[in-house]
């Protein structure tokens, strides 16, 4: 399948420093597309690699009357503790070959860049609860125990027990660690299944606060926090549905009634 990479700047291998990659695909409600590319634009990283994939929908993307075809961006930042390749894109591969086939493609091409210096790779995503909280649990699993426990150790986050993780968001860190580039690992913010909803910045903010603490990134909420206030009646309005229905379902409920 064509996968063509443009790169943007040259990097010299010798002067990346224990890098680590930052995934975040589009996925329900923009959560952890909203979370890396609100990462990007604090630290300001530059554009590194253009990839072009014929495994994306054929849908051009406009963005300020600029007509594109869809590509994934990875994106690059230097830094004193360890570098930052920041991987996003407006839409995932299609098919199950193609998530398969752009997890090799990318693994091997960034073994290359960094000289097999990957540290992590790390992917966003969203898990659907029906718990409405203003600090939405970050879900972890990794393909490392020792890598995975020391996200554990964060404030906010429990061990994903169990469960599957569709698309890209979940194959290529899983790709990463199963074929020996890199441990892979994936943190998965609560959000709650509203039609309407095409952003939860709340579950955005939790991943950027895991992300910031980790890896000691410099940066403030006041982007993701005026999303949050614009979505303030959404999550109200839901909230006092599910209260509404809860309450009805409690005092309906009998001795053989499924609500316990």
């Amino acid at each position: 399948m064509y996968f063509n990479i443009e790169k943007k700047i040259d990097l010299n291998i010798d002067d990346i420093n224990d890098p680590v990659v930052l995934i975040g695909w589009p996925g329900i409600a923009l959560v952890a597309k909203l979370a890396i590319s609100t990462i990007k634009d604090a630290i300001d990283a530059e554009l590194f690699l253009k990839i072009e994939y014929f495994d994306f929908p054929p849908k051009s993307t406009v963005e300020a009357g600029s007509l594109d075809i869809p590509s994934a961006k990875l994106y690059y930042k230097k830094r004193k503790i360890n570098d930052l390749f920041i991987l996003t894109a407006n839409f995932q591969p299609q098919t199950p070959e193609g998530v398969f086939e752009f997890a090799k493609r990318f693994c091997e091409e960034m073994d290359k860049i960094s000289g097999g210096k990957i540290k992590m790779y790390l992917s966003t995503g969203a898990l659907i609860s029906d718990n409405v909280s203003d600090k939405p649990k970050v879900h972890i699993c990794s393909t490392s125990k020792d890598l995975m426990q020391s996200f554990l150790e964060l404030e906010n986050t429990k061990i994903m027990d169990g469960g599957i993780i569709a698309g890209a968001n979940g194959i290529l860190p899983a790709y990463a660690g199963a074929k020996g580039f890199a441990p892979g690992i994936c943190l998965l913010a609560e959000t709650i299944p509203l039609p309407m909803m095409s952003l939860d910045p709340r579950a955005s903010k939790a991943l950027v606060k895991i992300l910031k603490n980790y890896f000691k990134i410099e940066m403030n909420f006041d982007e993701l926090d005026k999303k949050i206030d614009e979505m303030k009646n959404v999550f109200e309005s839901f909230k006092k549905q599910a209260d509404y229905f809860m309450k009805g379902a409690q005092e309906d409920q009998g001795p053989d009634s499924y609500f316990r």
